[in-house]
């Protein structure tokens, strides 16, 4: 994001706060609530968006050296992503090309070569058949070039991505639309992998990323967490294709009013967060302590369950921060986790329960919730429906 952009949205957040606005959509938007409850509809989506769809893993630093490893099953499809002998990242299904086990167990570490524990097939990095276990009593498999399967992968400004089946290359204007210059800006591949959460919820995956699509809540649901730091209901708001991007204001903005007339000089990042959403299922908040990365997953096949993993990647410059004053991580992750899980996921699974019981039909999306508009349009428009209308009332 270059600077012109920063004192951009600078300017437009301290109009919102004069004047008391928002950025918004012109209309209202309504949402049918068997969106959340449609088990042929999730069927659609999963295939369309877990499948097909090339999805952000994580940040760079998720595999921070050669031979680096990552073994991640929660697409609904086992991956296994490396950094091979020469620094590349690459993906692989993570299957064996014997019986169809699992090469790799779910998790991560270093080693250059994997031995399924099924019968001790073992590859390389690179995805070759290196050995077979009695290979004289099996016989020869040389002729069949049983590699992995390589899947199409990219590593993007600081940012990995796969498909987990097959295709042409990664696209990078598909799955960046124009964020490049923001993920550049980030340098995000200086940010350390910190720690790694899984949340569960009985609430459908699409509301778990909507959650963070609006800020109307923020003074009202959290007023005794982020609420007391933040401006609620006061944020900007641009669309890059299926992906957006949302910037709002916390407390210290103010304090640079009072004295900094110079907008310019303003600490961006310390008086800002700034919210993106990858298509289909990522968001992404970075704030002045670093980047929050956010996956979100049907979870079990239905409708009502959906799994969020949370990672956080802090940014070197306070790192030592946190270590000269004795600030845990952990503890930063479970202030993260204890706002979401017990408040923001809270009222989502009481939007499940009431969309099962069928008390109403649909929801209202205001004006001033234009990320959610935009959200649930893309996702509708990504397994063939048509886009809701926008009412102007």
């Amino acid at each position: 994001m270059e600077k012109s952009e920063r004192l951009r949205i600078l300017n437009a957040l301290v109009e919102h706060i004069a004047n008391g606005t928002t950025a918004d959509a012109g209309g209202i938007m309504r949402v049918p609530m068997s969106d959340f409850t449609c088990p042929e509809l999730l069927t659609q989506e999963q295939e369309a968006f877990f499948r097909t769809t090339p999805l952000l893993m994580g940040l760079s630093s998720q595999l921070p050296e050669r031979n680096a490893y990552w073994s991640d099953n929660a697409t609904g499809v086992p991956l296994l992503l490396v950094r091979d002998g020469e620094g590349r990242f690459r993906a692989y299904a993570n299957v064996c090309r014997h019986r169809g086990s699992l090469v790799v167990p779910e998790g991560r570490g270093c080693k250059d070569r994997f031995t399924c524990p099924f019968h001790a097939w073992t590859y390389g990095i690179d995805g070759r058949l290196l050995a077979v276990n009695k290979s004289d009593h099996f016989g020869n498999v040389e002729s069949l070039g049983l590699r992995l399967i390589e899947l199409p992968s990219a590593e993007m400004h600081g940012t990995l991505w796969v498909r987990p089946t097959g295709g042409d290359p990664l696209d990078e204007e598909q799955c960046l639309s124009g964020l490049q210059h923001d993920l550049l800006h980030w340098n995000l591949s200086d940010y350390p992998h910190a720690g790694t959460q899984v949340i569960d919820a009985r609430m459908n995956w699409k509301l778990g990323v909507v959650s963070y699509g609006e800020i109307y809540h923020l003074n009202i649901l959290h007023a005794k967490t982020v609420g007391k730091e933040v401006h609620g209901n006061l944020q900007t708001f641009e669309r890059f294709k299926n992906n957006y991007r949302m910037v709002f204001a916390n407390q210290k903005i103010d304090l640079m009013r009072m004295l900094m007339p110079n907008r310019s000089l303003w600490p961006y990042r310390q008086v800002t967060a700034t919210v993106y959403f990858f298509f289909p299922n990522v968001i992404m908040m970075v704030d002045a302590f670093g980047v929050d990365v956010l996956r979100i997953f049907p979870l079990e096949g239905s409708p009502s369950k959906s799994r969020t993993i949370h990672t956080w990647y802090i940014d070197p410059k306070v790192k030592q921060h946190f270590m000269d004053h004795a600030i845990s991580v952990d503890d930063r992750l479970k202030r993260f986790r204890d706002a979401v899980e017990n408040e923001d996921y809270v009222m989502a699974a009481d939007i499940q329960t009431n969309a099962e019981c069928g008390n109403q039909s649909e929801i209202v999306l205001g004006r001033n919730e234009a990320a959610l508009q935009h959200c649930h349009n893309a996702l509708r428009l990504g397994v063939g429906r048509d886009p809701l209308p926008v009412e102007d009332v």
